[in-house]
């Protein structure tokens, strides 16, 4: 379990380390998409065969909720991310007061945040979404027995893209692990908006991951047919 555990804390940390540090070095969208898709692909292929790579609390969350995990594994799971969601925080945190160099964009340590005139309603909605498509990808690239054996890559470029569409709507945070890292060190404006980033990633992979273990996931006679075929 210790093994997992510390996958799941490090792959977290790489995650918001690298992602909102593209976001602190003034990197525009396609940079701060591609650094935030590419080492999540890395990461979750690092990981995937020891902890499933999950470096996210709403893709724990919803594993419990279709008896994927036990609750026991997965709250530890959640501690493990937020704890290295955190650690990278504050990493950035000291990096940017102990450092001379000036940062483009040091000002809320790379933290997602509503862009200009997106309500409440409009964040809960495009969280919900693009988690929702993420979580999409996971199932479909590395829960189900019929994925291709592409490691995380898949889910890397869902991100990716979701990040494209999102990233000036709502900074795409699709993670509370990653949004909470940064926030706890950015101060009280991005503190307020945790719950956006809890609630709305949270509804869209429990969504998918129902509606993907109901109606899309091989059942054992599927899986049993799919074997004999295969043999």
């Amino acid at each position: 379990m210790e093994s997992k555990l510390l996958c799941e804390s490090v792959a977290t940390f790489a995650l918001t380390f690298i992602g909102a540090g593209s976001i602190i070095m003034g990197g525009d969208l396609v940079t701060v998409a591609l650094a935030h898709g590419i080492v999540l692909a890395i990461v979750v292929t690092a990981t995937m065969n020891i902890s499933g790579g999950h470096v996210n609390p709403a893709v724990t969350i919803s594993m419990m909720a279709v008896k994927k995990m036990d609750t026991n594994t997965g709250l530890k799971y959640i501690f493990a991310q937020l704890a290295g969601g955190m650690l990278a925080g504050l990493a950035l945190f000291v990096i940017g007061e102990s450092s001379g160099y000036t940062f483009p964009a040091l000002d809320g340590l790379g933290t997602p945040a509503p862009g200009e005139n997106v309500g409440i309603l409009g964040v809960l909605i495009i969280e919900f979404i693009l988690t929702f498509l993420l979580l999409f990808a996971i199932w479909g690239t590395a829960v189900d027995p019929r994925a291709p054996a592409i490691g995380g890559w898949g889910i890397g470029m869902m991100v990716t893209v979701d990040i494209l569409m999102g990233g000036g709507l709502t900074g795409a945070a699709m993670n509370p692990a990653r949004h909470i890292g940064t926030a706890i060190f950015a101060g009280t404006e991005y503190l307020s908006d945790i719950w956006l980033y809890i609630c709305g990633p949270v509804a869209g992979a429990l969504a998918c991951s129902f509606l993907y273990n109901e109606y899309i996931m091989l059942s054992e006679d599927d899986d049993a047919k799919l074997s004999d075929h295969d043999a």
